[in-house]
């Protein structure tokens, strides 16, 4: 793990189809799998010092998680907690409290967390991180409507948990150079969806991260965590043609 760090991801945990959810007892599985081969989570402090050349990640992962469900607060927190794992959750601060409209075609309308939920985890030691505050594809918009989404989904933290967040995670991962510019001049890091182990050589404003739906195998996974990147490979290949293939 010398060359680089392990990010993962994860949106929904529940038992729903689809994509961003993962099984509670896959999570379960996953999360105990990481006790076994010898690894523990991160703290945001220490992946942003690993970033800039002064610690290591060895035998650590950064757990994220994406869109603030309402299962974080209910499902993968006990679990998390069960193993002493902490994660860091990047929340669309305006939409707490209602459902992920965000999908129309087919609708989803998970139910999102609460803000009292948020302060009640944060104060469990959850880190939080902003997530633009309505969900919207950044590039899309300009102005002062994306500062809005940049900056104030931050200043929304801040004011509920008392410190404003240091990371940012683009929703879909949709950025432009603009967007990253600035992101940059509001969070010290920020994560994306490249399907990649984060090298310290990434854009801090765009940090690689490994979509933890492609390890619902446990010996997939624990290949992986013992240095097996052949799967992992593969499927960064598959990845990256099928982007290239969707534009």
């Amino acid at each position: 793990m010398a060359e680089g760090a392990l990010v993962l991801t994860y949106h929904s945990i529940s038992d729903a189809p689809g994509p961003t959810n993962i099984a509670p007892a896959t999570f379960a599985m996953q999360m105990e799998m990481l006790g076994r081969c010898g690894f523990t989570s991160a703290r945001l402090d220490e992946f942003l010092a690993w970033h800039q050349g002064k610690g290591t990640m060895a035998r650590k992962v950064l757990i994220t998680f994406d869109d603030a469900f309402a299962d974080f607060a209910e499902t993968a927190v006990p679990i998390l907690a069960s193993h002493g794992l902490s994660a860091l959750m990047f929340v669309p601060t305006r939409k707490l409290g209602g459902v992920e409209d965000w999908y129309t075609a087919p609708p989803t309308n998970r139910p999102l967390m609460t803000r009292e939920q948020l302060t009640a985890l944060s104060a469990q030691g959850m880190e939080f991180g902003a997530h633009g505050r309505t969900h919207v594809p950044l590039p899309s918009v300009s102005g002062q409507a994306r500062t809005d989404e940049i900056a104030g989904s931050g200043a929304d933290l801040g004011a509920w948990l008392g410190t404003p967040p240091a990371s940012f995670a683009a929703p879909y991962g949709a950025v432009d150079a603009d967007v990253i510019r600035e992101i940059g001049s509001h969070y010290a890091i920020a994560f994306g969806t490249r399907f990649a182990e984060a090298r310290r050589t990434d854009d801090r404003h765009d940090i690689s991260r490994i979509d933890m739906h492609y390890f619902r195998s446990p010996l997939a996974w624990r290949n992986f965590l013992e240095g097996g990147r052949l799967y992992f490979r593969a499927r960064k290949l598959l990845r990256s043609v099928g982007t290239l293939v969707r534009g």
